[in-house]
């Protein structure tokens, strides 16, 4: 259950804190961290605009809505209202389920880069400091948020998509900061974001349909949504989290560690052990794959593969099951998030990579053969993961990786991280040369002495420079 102080004293200064953060208070580390968020984000949106599930239709319906040419839709750079930008781009951000997550602070990479950039941008001569201190405050919201209900023993995804719905609060503090909302108005345009919270997990659990691949969408355009109204004197000022019907009575029972809010604040920030995916899957996969590829290494012939067995945690147990759908995923979401399929991938390639969520390579026969003869056994005994791989000549080999790389123990090396950058813009919309994709990421590294923000859309679009819209 809760703690026993009062939750609204804690989430007023949480919002006050979302309201008052500068770049200059942020310490030197945060700013680094914010940064790699907004890169690795950024790297994503791109990649995910020709190889995102339900991307092609959201950018198709998000153009042809249009409204006044404020924000860019990321890779495609077309101009549109900064509600239908924030759309647009929050799909296409986690669509390969590759942006940056923690364990106990949930996605902080839905909301880092997307609603502070479209706001920035429909507002215009925003600076990379400014950028900076409203991507900080949009994960460090999530970050809290998501960890109090952690801290207080319950599954932030129980019957809820807690990359969606935990994610409007952040998305509405980024945006607001960008805004320059005063305290109070932070607190409206949360209680703006409160009453269009949804995310429900019927999705996931109904076979990974392609729109599962974009909730992402949904709290960035609603948090954009919020900041304005707030900004245009639209009252909603109440305790967003607390009794009687706030977030955590409302989602979890009551239960949640109201300290988490206010612990450190402006000091410790929790989203500093976000996670940057080196595979674009799930990262409960990511154990897997590494088990499978340390395997592949050793030279294996996969056509004298007789079977291979994967040992997991029971709670993986929807990432292996239905098994029939879990060995042949008929789009990519559905893949990314099989551990059948991904170690089947790692076993035949070595490596789990975009191109292995196209159509060529979802239809990878020597893949889907090995899938086939893969079986799993859930036990709770099993930490991390376990992959063994029975040979036609009766040798059995095995490879156990507790923790993957990627963990905020293994952290992805910068360099890692650039060329996943580089990787991710061989796959964007329009076109970007070696050149460009250099010049983007130096421009992100260097971030906090970019004058406009309006740059950083154009050269990830391809695109000249055009002033934005109004807002004001």
């Amino acid at each position: 259950m809760s703690k026993s102080e009062p939750i609204g004293k804690p989430f007023a200064a949480l919002a006050e804190f979302a309201a008052q953060q500068s770049f200059d208070q942020l310490p030197a580390a945060v700013v680094e961290t914010t940064k790699r968020v907004i890169l690795d984000a950024l790297g994503c949106a791109l990649a995910a605009t020709t190889l995102g599930d339900g991307c092609r239709e959201t950018m198709a319906v998000m153009s042809r809505l249009g409204g006044p040419p404020q924000s860019t839709i990321l890779g495609l750079g077309t101009k549109v209202s900064s509600t239908n930008a924030a759309f647009a781009n929050g799909a296409l951000v986690h669509a390969l389920n590759y942006d940056p997550i923690g364990a106990e602070i949930g996605h902080v990479g839905v909301v880092g880069l997307v609603a502070p950039l479209a706001m920035a941008e429909a507002i215009g001569d925003v600076t990379g400091k400014e950028l900076i201190a409203a991507s900080a405050v949009a994960c460090e919201v999530t970050a809290r948020i998501t960890l109090a209900v952690v801290r207080a023993g319950r599954r932030p995804s129980e019957k809820f998509l807690s990359g969606q719905l935990l994610n409007y609060f952040g998305a509405a503090a980024g945006a607001g900061r960008v805004l320059g909302l005063s305290a109070a108005q932070m607190r409206s345009a949360l209680g703006l974001a409160l009453m269009q919270m949804a995310g429900s997990r019927q999705i996931v659990l109904s076979g990974d349909p392609p729109a599962k691949a974009i909730y992402g969408a949904f709290p960035n355009q609603a948090g954009v949504l919020a900041a304005l109204l707030s900004k245009e004197g639209l009252g909603a000022d109440c305790d967003v989290v607390g009794e009687p019907a706030g977030l955590y009575p409302m989602i979890y029972n009551g239960d949640y560690d109201a300290s988490v809010l206010t612990e450190g604040l402006g000091t410790r920030f929790f989203f500093e052990d976000v996670e940057f995916k080196p595979w674009p899957t799930s990262n409960n996969l990511h154990p897997f794959i590494e088990a499978a590829g340390e395997i592949s290494r050793r030279g294996i012939d996969c056509g004298k593969i007789r079977a291979v067995e994967i040992l997991a945690h029971s709670q993986l147990r929807p990432w292996c099951e239905p098994l029939d759908i879990r060995r042949r995923p008929d789009n990519p979401a559905a893949a990314a998030n099989s551990i059948p399929f991904c170690v089947a991938k790692a076993l035949v390639h070595g490596d789990v990579t975009l191109a292995d969520f196209t159509p060529r390579g979802l239809r990878d026969a020597a893949t889907l053969e090995l899938a086939a003869r893969t079986a799993h056994r859930l036990d709770d005994a099993v930490k991390g993961a376990v992959v063994n791989v029975n040979l036609s000549d009766g040798q059995r080999l095995e490879a156990r990786v507790e923790t993957a790389l990627g963990h905020r123990s293994r952290p992805v090396p910068t360099e890692q991280l650039r060329e996943k950058f580089r990787d991710c813009c061989r796959h964007t919309i329009q076109p970007l040369s070696r050149d460009r994709v250099d010049e983007l990421i130096a421009l992100i590294e260097s971030l906090e002495q970019l004058e406009d923000m309006g740059r950083l859309s154009m050269l990830a679009s391809g695109t000249g420079l055009t002033a934005p819209g109004s807002i004001h």
